[in-house]
């Protein structure tokens, strides 16, 4: 088949979130079987990352945008227009091209993107609706009808937009169910984001009392958040009782509200990018996701399964995930219990070695490259099949 593939970040082998790290991996399996062509964004300096895919693309459609030192309100508004431009470009290459399939990376990119005259897939990566619903439940006073407003257009625009496509896939059942919720008679599929993918066979020691933190921080303002409700909240608990406990906050961007931690507290690391993040989840003794409002399937958390790190997080990290609560990983939803759970985790050596088996078994078992690429050629025989798209 001849697929046009639409991504809003660049793809690459080392992306510093786990989005452009996947998009790379499906673009490199479907160049293997079907002719790919890619249009994607490119920042200032990616030049060399970019003419890395040449080898895996049929042709390749780049629009520039500028860096973005800091996100202010016109830094936003900067992005926010290139997203809008690039959206256009894209729905261009739709309606003009002659592809027999055409793939949306982001529920974002494809707010220009109007209906094709071929089959097209919107993989969705986050159901964007969900943070904004979470926000408005959990506002009160003034505030709330400005929370409930947003989640109302939001809903509005994903809905609009999703009803463009033939076939949605979300990372997680919870988001499809979610997403039917919201909107009956999607034609939604599961389709996860694949564990492991930069894993290597290397061993490496645990580092005794070593937790960590990792995500990409840079224009991400939620996992900035994470990170400091686990430094101020939850760490204080854990050092009460087990005062040598180090925090690592290892990811790409992290802004000076994280750097400065690591000047006034010797008990915190902030790595900024990581290039071999298989050391990092295989040294660390636990990892820590406290994830406060959701938004996906958290790819973090099944890489730290998939390494064999033994894992606390909440509720919201888990429902895209699906392990089961005490036998994969712990799931703790206020302070003092996250706290108790990794402080189990690093006093309990039987049970953090049997979570870190369990867990590693159950993505093995879930998440494996074939299993998701078996799931998205079906999809694709399905939709092309004659008559039968559309």
């Amino acid at each position: 088949m001849k697929i046009l593939l639409v991504s809003l970040f660049l793809p690459q082998e080392k992306a510093s979130h786990a989005g452009g790290r996947y998009v790379f991996e499906l673009l490199r399996q479907l160049s293997a079987r079907h002719e790919v062509h890619l249009a994607t964004r490119f920042e200032e300096g990616e030049k060399g990352a970019l003419a890395e895919l040449a080898p895996l693309c049929a042709a390749i459609h780049a629009y520039k945008y500028p860096a973005i030192a800091k996100r202010g309100v016109l830094g936003s508004l900067r992005l926010i227009y290139n997203y809008l431009g690039f959206s256009r470009s894209a729905d261009w290459l739709v309606q003009t091209g002659d592809y027999d399939l055409v793939q949306v990376e982001w529920v974002e990119t494809a707010f220009l993107i109007a209906r094709g005259k071929t089959p097209m897939v919107l993989d969705a990566h986050d159901v964007i609706t969900k943070p904004t619903q979470r926000a408005f439940l959990r506002a009160t006073g003034p505030g709330r009808l400005f929370r409930f407003l947003k989640y109302a257009l939001v809903k509005s625009v994903e809905k609009g937009i999703m009803r463009r496509f033939d076939r949605i896939f979300t990372m997680s059942e919870f988001d499809r169910k979610f997403l039917l919720e919201l909107h009956p008679f999607l034609p939604v599929t599961t389709v996860p984001i694949p564990a492991g993918m930069d894993l290597k066979p290397t061993a490496y020691e645990r580092e005794k009392n070593r937790l960590l933190f990792l995500a990409s921080f840079k224009y991400r303002q939620v996992n900035v958040d994470g990170a400091l409700y686990f430094y101020r909240e939850v760490l204080p608990l854990i050092r009460r009782e087990v005062p040598e406990a180090h925090l690592v906050i290892a990811g790409y961007g992290p802004p000076e509200s994280l750097t400065s931690l690591a000047e006034k507290d010797a008990g915190v690391t902030v790595t900024g990018f990581v290039e071999d993040t298989d050391r990092e989840y295989k040294t660390a003794a636990v990892f820590v996701a406290p994830i406060l409002i959701g938004g996906g399937i958290i790819v973090k958390v099944l890489d730290a399964l998939a390494a064999g790190t033994p894992v606390v997080t909440t509720s919201f990290g888990n429902e895209g995930v699906g392990a089961k609560p005490g036998r994969d990983l712990l799931v703790a939803d206020d302070p003092q219990a996250f706290a108790d759970a990794v402080v189990a985790l690093l006093k309990d050596e039987a049970l953090a070695e049997r979570l870190s088996g369990s867990g590693r078994e159950f993505v093995r078992e879930n998440y494996s490259l074939d299993a998701v690429m078996k799931k998205v050629e079906e999809a694709y025989g399905e939709l092309t099949r004659k008559g039968e798209w559309r």
